[in-house]
């Protein structure tokens, strides 16, 4: 009975250091687990399985994933070179595309990490998150829209080139215990040079959001704005008085300047009067109303005549060309957009235009 006493006590009275280290050991071997690298996998591979450097990967599987197990036990892993390409969307941008294999410690470590860090967020941020996304988004912009008369529209200048390595590292290492994991997360980070992460990463998502974690607590623990919501680097303030929100935007330049090295975009980050309606993650949001913003339809408008060249020239599948369309239609039903759908089924190249 006493040798359970003592070692009860001793349990107990554990320095704080060996409590962290089973912590982070649990961690680490949580992440680097083999059925957690198997469902890594899987969801690297979702929707591109065929490409051919991936089919190559999935039919050795067991053997990928085992020597991947090893380097990442022994700290033996090293990220890899990045395919780099152009998109327009609408303007230019380069995306990253790491190797298959790098993808997968991208996911596992993804998949186990984000559920920890994500309770720390608050509740009004809505990029890359379970339920929330750019409806909720909206739902809540328009709702904050309804009680103020002015908004406050900020947007970070090159906000993926723009992130610091250094003052990422250390938010990394304030909100996750274990150097291993660390380890590895930072050579993810180094891997795209000596600033910046790479669009195209998951991983990347998760940096940039938890970058900008330290501007929404500024701005509802120091400046206690009540209605503010972010998505990713898109972010809005609403008051009733315009002024109050001129002092929030000189704060906010100042925080984002001297604690994260960054800029607002100055041609983007503006105060306007709510009754004008605002521009909002590619939607107009007035009082009692939305509308599909003008860019966005013009760049569909494009799109629709592109497909139709296609479709009839039988470069394309006509209906690889509807799955398109529709998901477009899908997205612009969140707006009062009727009229728009039966202008657009006009022209085009596969129906269901309106009906989607």
């Amino acid at each position: 009975m006493l040798m359970v006493i003592v070692t009860t006590i001793t349990a107990l009275v554990r320095p704080r250091q060996s409590l962290m280290d089973e912590k982070e050991n649990n961690l680490y071997q949580r992440i680097i687990a083999k059925e957690n690298l198997y469902l890594a996998a899987h969801r690297a591979a979702l929707g591109k399985r065929f490409r051919d450097n991936i089919a190559l990967w999935r039919l050795d599987m067991e053997k990928q994933v085992n020597r991947l197990y090893d380097d990442l036990k022994v700290g033996r892993y090293k990220h890899g070179r990045y395919r780099i390409f152009q998109i327009r969307d609408p303007k230019k941008r380069d995306i990253s595309v790491a190797s298959f294999r790098d993808r997968v410690v991208h996911h596992a470590f993804h998949d186990v990490i984000d559920l920890t860090v994500d309770r720390k967020f608050i509740f009004d941020s809505y990029a890359c998150r379970r339920g929330k996304g750019t409806h909720a988004a909206l739902d809540r912009a328009q709702g904050f829209l309804r009680k103020n008369k002015y908004c406050f529209h900020g947007d970070i200048r090159k906000y993926f080139p723009s992130i610091d390595h250094v003052v990422l590292k250390r938010l990394l290492r304030r909100n996750i215990d274990d150097e291993r994991v660390l380890l590895v997360l930072g050579g993810i980070i180094d891997s795209a040079g000596s600033r910046g992460v790479p669009i195209g990463n998951l991983t990347s998502q998760f940096f940039a959001n938890l970058y900008l974690h330290e501007l929404d607590r500024f701005v509802k623990h120091t400046l206690f704005c009540r209605y503010y919501l972010r998505y990713m680097d898109d972010f809005l303030l609403f008051e009733n008085d315009r002024e109050r929100l001129e002092n929030f935007r000189v704060s906010i330049q100042c925080f984002l300047r001297d604690e994260l090295n960054l800029d607002l975009h100055p041609g983007k980050s503006q105060i306007y009067p709510t009754s004008r309606g605002i521009t909002f993650l590619g939607f107009r949001l007035f009082l009692n109303y939305r509308r599909v913003a003008g860019a966005g339809v013009r760049r569909f408008r494009k799109r629709l005549k592109v497909f139709r060249y296609l479709v009839e020239r039988g470069l394309i599948d006509e209906a690889k060309a509807a799955e398109s369309v529709a998901c477009w239609v899908a997205h612009s039903r969140y707006a009062d957009t009727a009229a728009l759908r039966r202008r657009l089924a006009k022209t085009s190249p596969t129906p269901g235009v309106e009906e989607c």
